[in-house]
């Protein structure tokens, strides 16, 4: 599998999962940057475990650019649907490979 699969993976993984999904793939020190706020792991874990989720999403016009060996930038089109709202950003994550596992060190999302 390549970078950019294994990565691609995880971000899907994370866009359809709850607090246990990031608690998973987030390093220790992660920072993710949502409208308004900066949040820690643990406050991305309990944020995801208090969203009601995607109904559907698309993840489009996706970049990878390797920073080295082991780490890498993936930037993509977000389009989230929920029963009353839809969401569209452009989401950068950046991830470093630990102990032969890809980890999120640092996600900013920019809505459109």
């Amino acid at each position: 599998m390549s970078n950019l699969d294994a990565i691609r993976e995880i971000e899907r993984e994370l866009a359809a999962g709850d607090g246990a999904t990031y608690r998973r793939h987030l390093r220790e020190d992660a920072i993710v940057i949502v409208p308004g706020q900066a949040l820690d792991r643990d406050e991305t874990v309990a944020a995801m475990d208090a969203s009601p989720g995607w109904e559907r999403f698309e993840m489009t016009a996706e970049r990878l650019a390797p920073l080295g060996p082991d780490a890498a930038i993936l930037t993509y089109r977000f389009q989230g649907h929920r029963p009353d709202s839809e969401y569209v950003a452009l989401l950068s994550s950046a991830y470093v490979r630990d102990d032969d596992a890809w980890r999120l060190v640092f996600h900013q999302q920019t809505p459109l």
